[in-house]
């Protein structure tokens, strides 16, 4: 019997990761990275726009145009901080494809690790290292994850999360008056829910979140943070403030009230990172508001939070089964050391990534480059597994959106990793760390220079020497 499944990242993304049958892997791993071959003239025609762009204005190259006020602030500095990152990774990065390798070698009597292979054989060696997916799941359920955040923001800032009913006309997932019995109808557990962040002290309404972190047909198949209305004053000094409104969009890849994995848990603490910037800032004009900051900060509140996934603190207050007992400390130690195993295979795929990012939008010499000739060479030089004819980065939405600054997601992590050790290790919880964060760095929106905020809250500017340290510990 013929099964039509579609190339939405989920689904590819489990039979990658779970499927035995290396032969299934290779044909879902084809056809998804292989997709939208037409978006290569698009990305072609965005490159060359792009470029026109900005030597129409007086710049090298569209890279030199975007990074000239951001943190980073040129292609040269990008690429020197790529290079070290590598350099760094390099050794450890080999021994964990060598261990793929031995794993696969064990299992199918081959040694050579394909592009197709990688998700699975980490997952298995991540379970047999103690991290069993069936005896976590208990332990992860919606409603335990909502409760430890309301307690957490409530410790951290003093701030209540409430939840409140949705009024007519403001949902997007169903009409208020679906039938039950319809198609469209989906359960309550399911549907759109919204919460009021007020200021405990003062009674002062800060924001709203809304949470759709269900899939349905039709929808946006990523997570993301979206925001609907951005802070400022409506009528500039002394003026009433307009408060923001965001919805944070997840897929949660089961059709219950409760996360299929630990890395649900982590991407949903990634995009709440970036719905409390956008909450918690206060800035006197709207496209500064919250997540409108330099595109190379901007992920730092989010991976900030996603320490919180596996924070030892934490994890018995998120974690409880349906009898309310906390998640055994076996497993929480088993999460602990599962976090940088292979963490450096996800590494080392980003920085192709950045990289591939920075030429196509850096500077030429002579023609335009060849996005499929690039993407083929760096993987090639990195040693990362590649599969002649594919395209993944027709892809990714982020090289219009994060055209040359892609970089960032690992620029973030520097100072996102700095933060969490210096304020928040053995801490998470402290409401005098949840205050410096909040009045010294997510209060200000993209209204002050980053790197100024960084000194403000942690006496110097994190550096890749102190990621390092902290990635060896």
């Amino acid at each position: 019997q013929k099964v039509q499944l579609t190339a939405d990242t989920p689904i590819t993304h489990s039979i990658q990761s779970f499927a035995p049958n290396g032969g299934l892997r290779k044909e879902v791993y084809m056809e998804s990275m292989s997709s939208c071959p037409e978006n290569l003239d698009v990305l072609d025609a965005l490159i060359d726009a792009r470029h026109q762009l900005a030597q129409s204005l007086g710049f090298e190259s569209y890279s030199h145009r975007f990074l000239q006020d951001k943190m980073a602030q040129s292609p040269q500095a990008v690429f020197a901080f790529l290079q070290d990152l590598q350099h760094r990774i390099k050794p450890v990065y080999k021994q964990e494809m060598e261990v793929l390798s031995s794993a696969k070698q064990q299992l199918e009597g081959s040694a050579e690790v394909e592009p197709w292979d990688v998700k699975f054989y980490v997952k298995l060696l991540k379970a047999q290292a103690g991290i069993d997916p069936n005896e976590l799941a208990p332990y992860l359920s919606l409603s335990n994850c909502l409760n430890a955040t309301q307690i957490l923001v409530q410790q951290l800032f003093g701030i209540k999360m409430q939840e409140v009913e949705l009024k007519v006309g403001e949902r997007w997932d169903i009409n208020d008056d679906e039938d039950p019995n319809s198609t469209r109808f989906i359960p309550k557990e399911e549907q759109i829910r919204k919460f009021i962040f007020w200021e405990e002290d003062t009674g002062r309404e800060l924001g709203v979140m809304y949470l759709d972190l269900h899939p349905r047909p039709g929808k946006y198949t990523h997570a993301a943070h979206f925001t609907v209305r951005c802070g400022c004053l409506k009528n500039g000094p002394g003026s009433e403030y307009q408060q923001p409104i965001v919805a944070l969009v997840c897929n949660m890849n089961t059709g219950q009230a409760s996360f299929s994995s630990h890395q649900e848990v982590e991407t949903f603490f990634h995009e709440l990172g970036h719905a409390l910037h956008s909450l918690l800032s206060r800035t006197n004009f709207q496209h500064l508001s919250g997540t409108r900051a330099a595109m190379d900060f901007v992920e730092t509140p989010s991976h900030w939070m996603e320490h919180y996934a596996w924070c030892e603190d934490f994890l018995p207050l998120l974690a409880t089964n349906a009898n309310g007992e906390p998640i055994p400390e076996p497993l929480v130690q088993g999460l602990s050391r599962s976090r940088n195993k292979f963490r450096f295979l996800e590494m080392q795929s980003q920085i192709v990534l950045a990289n591939f990012d920075q030429i196509v939008f850096g500077a030429r010499q002579g023609q335009r480059v060849s996005p499929k000739e690039v993407w083929a060479l760096i993987h090639r030089q990195s040693g990362v597994p590649f599969a002649d004819g594919t395209h993944w980065f027709t892809n990714v939405g982020h090289l219009v959106t994060y055209g040359a600054g892609y970089y960032g997601y690992l620029y973030s992590q520097i100072f996102a990793s700095g933060i969490w050790n210096e304020l928040f290790h053995k801490k998470s919880m402290e409401r005098m760390s949840g205050e410096k964060i909040w009045k010294k760095l997510l209060i200000h929106g993209g209204a002050r220079d980053a790197n100024v905020m960084l000194e403000d809250l942690l006496g110097h500017k994190p550096t890749v020497e102190h990621y390092w340290k902290s990635l060896q510990e």
